[in-house]
């Protein structure tokens, strides 16, 4: 037997193997963006209208970190409202498969004036120039993080946090029934600053990246306006540039404010541009102030959990209802969906929770959930995750709707537009879990984040 070709075979390979392992020492980043700006004519959510033109762009931004472990994440900002589990498993797996990324995380500003992401070839909205936009934008994105990776070149990282608030929390309670309604509630809580994440080249000394993040809804722009916008992050983001230069890309994250509006409340795009301005300003006084990250190697962990729905309500109950609604064909529809759970004693769908972390030692961390996520979940990552700084994403690789915490779970009926359940017609009940998740739930979210932390008895480094 020959065994000169088999040899230099085992060689090639071996040399192959070789080649594409990390050579490099430290952290490289690279950053990129296009923009997904949606045609005139294509729908707007939320509330549903056919846009007329554009405000401000939309657009896709990516921060690509990876280290000389072999780790590597594509963090991606999207002026979009949302996207569902199916559309972003999806795309996270194209990603992986063609730029050979293995960990994407896809943030969703919720901007209230943009549009959703739906699967290739299919979106929510059963119109052909809407399916073409979309496919368009789910291509762009993964040219946006193959951009990113391709031009990843060394860097130095630091973070920082600067007091802001450009939202209120939105919860009141009627004294006289108990009921939750929507309003300013100032003293309710809210996440009161701007985390930023600097990625600065080593070989210019100047910033090539920023990532920063804050807990509000986008509803600044006004419902009535057919505009496309990105609301308050889009200005935050156009003021970072003015300042620190055109070519750093400016990677917004949603964190946890599902139950905080921007304020004040579908106002003007002005205002918008107001609140945009002073959360820009704030990032840059917490960039200015940052500390050096000086870990050389990152990890990321990932968790996925259920969360079970809310029990469904009684026979009785429901015979009331069905009585009630007979003539509310949307409202029919659901009671119709309960009813056969009940004759097949079954129980609502659960809800799917992903929850990932990048950790750079006990330095800094970042932490996602999917979903909207309530401000007391960031509030708790920050006081017991592990870690010297933290940075919390919700609106991150999927979306089934909102996620209170126990305390407003509690209230059954009483809940609100959020943690409502019936006879409540809150938005929860609309979806297909008919209803909002379950008393509990808070515990197993918090429980699957804390599997992610290191669990060592080492103290923590927050100061």
């Amino acid at each position: 037997m020959n065994v000169r070709p088999f040899l230099f075979l085992h060689l090639c390979l071996c040399t192959s193997v070789i080649a594409a392992l990390p050579s490099h020492k430290g952290i490289r980043a690279g950053a990129a963006e296009r923009e997904i700006t949606p045609t005139a004519g294509l729908e707007i959510q939320h509330y549903f209208r056919k846009s007329s033109g554009v405000r401000d762009p939309l657009f896709a931004r990516c921060l690509y970190l990876e280290d000389g472990a072999g780790n590597a994440v594509a963090i991606v900002g999207l002026d979009l409202i949302m996207g569902s589990f199916e559309a972003c498993d999806q795309l996270r797996t194209e990603i992986r498969e063609k730029c050979g990324v293995t960990h994407t995380l896809l943030n969703f500003s919720h901007s209230h004036a943009s549009a959703a992401l739906g699967p290739r070839g299919r979106t929510r909205i059963s119109n052909d120039s809407d399916s073409r936009w979309n496919d368009r934008t789910l291509d762009a994105i993964i040219a946006v993080v193959a951009g990113a990776r391709k031009q990843a070149e060394p860097v130095s990282l630091r973070a920082g946090r600067a007091g802001v608030q450009v939202g209120f929390n939105r919860r009141l309670v009627n004294a006289d029934n108990g009921h939750v309604f929507m309003g300013v509630n100032r003293k309710g809580p809210a996440v009161p600053w701007v985390n930023v994440l600097v990625a600065d080249s080593t070989r210019t000394g100047k910033p090539l990246a920023v990532l920063f993040e804050h807990a509000a809804h986008p509803v600044i722009a006004p419902h009535t306006s057919k505009l496309t916008s990105a609301d308050f992050p889009g200005a935050a983001g156009k003021r970072i540039r003015e300042v620190l230069g055109k070519d750093v890309i400016t990677v917004f994250g949603q964190g946890c404010g599902g139950n905080i509006n921007g304020f004040p409340l579908r106002s003007t795009h002005e205002r918008a541009e107001e609140a945009g301005h002073r959360l820009g300003e704030a990032a840059l006084k917490a960039i200015r102030k940052s500390e050096a990250i000086k870990a050389q190697t990152f990890r990321v962990k990932s968790a996925r959990e259920e969360l079970p729905s809310a029990p469904l309500p009684g026979r009785e109950l429901l015979a009331e209802m069905m009585d009630l609604e007979k003539d509310n064909p949307g409202r029919m529809k659901q009671l119709h969906r309960i009813q056969d759970l009940l004759k097949r004693g079954e129980k609502p769908p659960a809800r799917r929770f992903d929850a990932h972390a990048v950790m750079f030692g006990r330095e800094w961390c970042l932490t996602t959930m999917p979903h909207e996520m309530f401000c007391q979940y960031e509030l708790w990552i920050d006081e017991q995750a592990p870690f010297k700084r933290t940075m919390t994403f919700a609106f991150t690789n999927g979306y089934q709707g909102y996620i209170a915490v126990d305390q407003a779970l509690t209230l059954g009926a009483k809940g609100g537009y959020e943690a409502g359940r019936l006879p409540n017609w809150g938005g929860q009940v609309y979806t297909k879990h008919l209803g909002p998740p379950a008393v509990g739930a808070e515990k197993i979210i918090k429980d699957t984040l804390a599997s992610l932390w290191p669990r060592d008895p080492e103290n923590s480094l927050k100061e």
